[in-house]
């Protein structure tokens, strides 16, 4: 090594553990900006940093388990010790994903992009699983269900409102509404989602998401005879389900031995 590269490497001033500070991650507006957890460095590091956690961390529920939310971080308060965090996207754990899709049944899926009111683009990947298999036309008319009621929130919600109709399953509800008249659903739900872009200066905003519930999206759908099925059936779900079978040997029919006192005859 020559002298020179000696001195430039010399005058580099090691990082050690007593400038880095303590900063608390503070998840954005949909998630009521509740602490997610502690990161440990300095403020140009800690920005872009990327955090993983379980939905079950903001609710206590133990359905909510198998949710995991990512968030990135885009902004450091050194005042507060505290980091700002935007919604990255989600999944659902693979065990989870593959419990939805029993023996016997139709995985119908599709992939879209979405872009809300505030130019933020998603993209998301819904499944839906019927109970029994379905036939390829009534497929098809729930595959257009589910991207048409996924269309018209984005169309109309921003993105914090539309992280939390997404995440807490009020999309899913609304598409299970409609889709099951078409053929039973055993589940609907938004298995990923990814933010694709960020309009400019969208991180420095703040879009606080109103508190009003959803509304309810009617979806307009032209049923053929073969996509749709009998009204009996679709209010009865329970005849479209596997009964449960117990196998029971039967038992043997064994002689019946007269055990009764006979008289003796003299």
């Amino acid at each position: 090594m020559s002298q020179k590269a000696k001195k430039k490497k010399s005058k580099l001033r090691k990082v050690s553990f007593k400038d880095k500070d303590w900063y608390t991650i503070i998840s954005p507006k949909s998630f009521n900006f509740k602490p997610i957890g502690e990161i440990i460095g300095m403020e140009n590091n800690i920005i872009d940093r990327t955090v993983e956690t379980l939905l079950y961390d903001f609710t206590n529920k133990y359905e909510d388990i198998s949710l995991k939310l990512k968030f990135k971080v885009v902004q450091v308060n050194l005042e507060s010790k505290q980091a700002k965090s935007i919604f990255l996207g989600h999944t659902y754990t693979n065990d989870y994903v593959r419990s939805l899709i029993g023996r016997g049944s139709s995985k119908i899926q599709t992939i879209m992009n979405l872009t809300t009111k505030d130019d933020y683009v998603f993209r998301l990947t819904i499944i839906c699983t019927t109970i029994k298999r379905a036939r390829s036309s009534q497929q098809i008319i729930i595959r257009k269900i589910m991207r048409e009621i996924l269309k018209e929130f984005a169309q109309t919600l921003n993105h914090e409102k539309f992280i939390t109709g997404m995440i807490y399953s009020e999309f899913s509800n609304q598409i299970l509404r409609i889709a099951k008249t078409i053929y039973p659903l055993s589940n609907c739900s938004v298995i990923k989602c990814k933010l694709i872009s960020v309009p400019e200066g969208g991180e420095d905003k703040v879009y606080i998401a109103q508190d009003e519930d959803f509304e309810v999206v009617e979806v307009e759908v032209k049923r053929s005879r073969k996509s749709d099925i009998k009204r009996t059936e679709r209010i009865n779900v329970k005849k479209l389900t596997r009964p449960k079978t117990y196998h029971k040997k039967k038992e043997e029919a064994k002689p019946v031995v007269d055990t009764s006192p006979k008289e003796v005859s003299e």
